[in-house]
């Protein structure tokens, strides 16, 4: 089988749908969305051939791109484990989602245009888990950026999808600086920008004697910057809850196998490289520990459905850099491979939820009677317990795993063990408090929503009352994907082989008892509070208001940000712009409006009259000659 033949259509194919959509069918709604479906159909039939028959010994299919001095650059795709995972789950969820918005994005004037951009970041990650060299990585790195612009801003007449998107643009792209800077100094410590090359620099036991130490921190810890940008982790987490501002099918791109996990598959593709730096390993720990706890204190007070999952993929995407940072590949990756399937089957419900009633309140959802549409809440449960690590969905074995790995000594180690457990019960708590409120609705308790039922149909058909629609379109991916997240974790053995992994740690039961009984201590606190008859459903950080706006506001760091970075640079900008155009511009047009008015004195003295001119030029050479003759 000509393997480099099917990766070539696995990511060529996503480029000509996006090609032809947008220049040719962009306002044929239709043809442009069948089109985009059809390249993610022969993406996911190659990805697939190629997971099932490529061998997972790395292989690289190249060509000569260009020559510099001795280094040539060749662009190409790179088949190992690693690239053959991620790119079928990436084709996978893409396809999900893009079936899914037939229905969601149906009545959208601009399906055409969104349909084409689907395409168009489906060929930037997948030719980005694909690249043969560091060069083609970067590229499609900051193509995912543009992608996730694009998206996130869709509805570009509506100010915060705006503003949304040139956040997450701008904040991403200071975590790119420290990439570019770290595979600069990569490419000058090991003369090649080829990928497998380097791998195998790193890939033996113990650090290169070629490369100093002191280097190899220094190329990690900028390679981590970037990472800290792409995949929101503090402190670049801000942009990732307000991208939510998008279409819920972009939300759902990009928390599960796209843009976000980008960063999390930039670190399993250089581990060999981050476990040669052991300081810069334990700083990805300790904030990647801090950043999943952080997260889940946001989610468990937020009430709008698509913020609380987006709190959640901050938390979980700490989680995933966990693993890998304490060491295990195959902890970061599975996680990362599960969390794919039931983040996105969360988000897919709450657009569900969200076109049928019209709020992204849960509060509200709940009330509107959104249970009764069975799949969706069948989907939601399945996905919540999946996300909260309760046995045996997939999150769980997932979980189990980096926890697993916390098997360090010390006051850093035990620390981190405390924070991940804590975060591990916040998500479980805040999982079932979603669960909880959408499922059993008080009309009596505390609870307040924030935006009523139907706020977002005002005016339109869907305002008259009726029960909830499911569409059989936007059922079928998510039945697809709650079987995703009920069956993937039992792959795990397999996915082990595929990394090299011959014997993948296997937890036993009295490693699982305190994560299990964690997570279900946090799903019976969220029972007590939001699930049982007569529940206050307030939560228990509500008796501790200033530790609730605290949640609420998200630590207040978006305020700090604000009045420390943002309000100096407008101001900067602000003094720049007027010191152009009142000083150095209008001491400019002062001159030019001199200039002008000299020229008009000095032409209206120019009368066209030759006789006078002559005249006086006599006169004058008289007076001259006289005046010279009396000397």
């Amino acid at each position: 089988m000509n393997h480099s033949l099917i990766a070539l259509v696995c990511v060529a194919s996503p480029l000509i749908a996006f090609v032809v959509a947008l220049v040719g069918f962009r306002r044929r709604h239709g043809i442009a969305a069948g089109i985009v479906l059809t390249s993610g159909v022969a993406s996911l039939v190659a990805a697939a051939a190629l997971l099932l028959t490529a061998h997972p010994e790395a292989q690289a299919f190249t060509s000569r791109w260009f020559v510099i001095g001795d280094v040539s650059i060749e662009f190409g795709v790179l088949l190992d484990g690693r690239t053959l995972i991620m790119g079928a789950v990436v084709a996978l969820v893409t396809l999900c989602i893009q079936i899914y918005s037939l229905s969601y994005m149906a009545d959208d004037p601009g399906r055409g245009r969104f349909f084409a951009f689907l395409a168009l970041f489906e060929w930037s990650m997948l030719s980005f888990v694909f690249s043969a060299n560091l060069l083609q990585t970067f590229i499609f790195w900051e193509l995912i950026g543009l992608s996730s612009f694009l998206l996130i801003g869709f509805w570009y007449e509506k100010p915060s999808a705006v503003a949304a998107a040139k956040k997450a643009f701008i904040m991403t792209r200071i975590g790119d600086v420290g990439l570019f800077i770290g595979l600069i100094l990569l490419f000058r410590a090991t003369g090649t920008l080829d990928v497998m090359e380097i791998g195998r620099i790193f890939e033996p036991q113990g650090q290169p004697s070629s490369i100093p130490p002191g280097q190899i921190e220094l190329i990690a810890l900028m390679l981590f910057i970037g990472v800290i940008g792409k995949s929101a982790q503090f402190p670049l987490h801000t942009w990732l809850p307000d991208a939510m501002e998008g279409p819920t099918p972009v939300s759902a791109l990009l928390h599960s196998a796209t843009m976000v996990a980008a960063g999390i598959f930039l670190v399993a593709r250089f581990h060999e490289l981050f476990l040669d730096a052991p300081t810069t390993m334990r700083v990805m720990l300790g904030i990647a520990t801090f950043t999943a706890l952080l997260a889940a204190t946001m989610a468990m007070v937020a009430k709008d459905m698509k913020r609380v999952l987006a709190y959640s993929s901050i938390s979980q995407l700490g989680f995933m850099l966990i693993g890998l940072s304490a060491g295990s590949l195959f902890a970061g990756y599975f996680h990362l491979t599960t969390h794919a399937f039931f983040k996105a089957l969360l988000f897919l419900c709450a657009g569900a939820y969200i076109h049928g009633c019209g709020t992204n309140d849960m509060i509200a959802m709940g009330r509107a009677g959104v249970a009764r549409m069975r799949i969706t809440t069948i989907g939601l449960v399945v996905g919540g317990a999946a996300l909260a690590g309760i046995p045996p969905l997939a999150g769980f074995f997932s979980k189990e795993q980096i926890i697993g790995t916390l098997d360090g000594s010390g006051l850093f180690y035990t620390i981190i063990r405390i924070g991940v457990y804590a975060a591990a019960f916040l998500t479980a708590y805040y999982s079932f408090r979603m669960i909880f409120l959408i499922t059993r609705p008080n009309a009596d308790s505390l609870a307040v929503e924030d935006e009523p039922a139907h706020a977002q149909h005002a005016g339109s058909d869907h305002s008259a009352g009726h029960d909830p629609a499911e569409p059989w379109v936007m059922c079928g991916p998510i039945i697809l994907l709650t079987l995703g997240a009920i069956g993937v974790g039992f792959l795990g053995g397999r996915i082990a082989a595929l990394l090299g992994i011959e014997h993948a740690h296997a937890p036993t039961l009295a490693e699982m008892a305190p994560a299990v009984g964690i997570a279900l201590l946090g799903v019976a606190l969220a029972w007590f509070e939001f699930g049982r008859t007569g529940a206050r459903q307030a939560g228990f950080v509500a008796s501790f208001p200033p530790v609730q706006t605290l949640f609420e506001k998200r630590w207040y760091i978006d305020e700090f940000y604000q009045r420390v970075f943002v309000r100096p640079v407008v101001w900067f900008a602000k003094l720049c712009y007027g010191t152009e155009t009142r000083a150095l511009d209008g001491a400019a047009d002062k001159l030019a409006r001199g200039v002008v008015r000299a020229g008009g004195e000095t032409a209206r003295r120019h009368i066209g009259r030759l006789q006078l001119y002559i005249g006086a030029a006599v006169a004058s050479v008289a007076v001259l000659v006289f005046y010279l003759a009396m000397e």
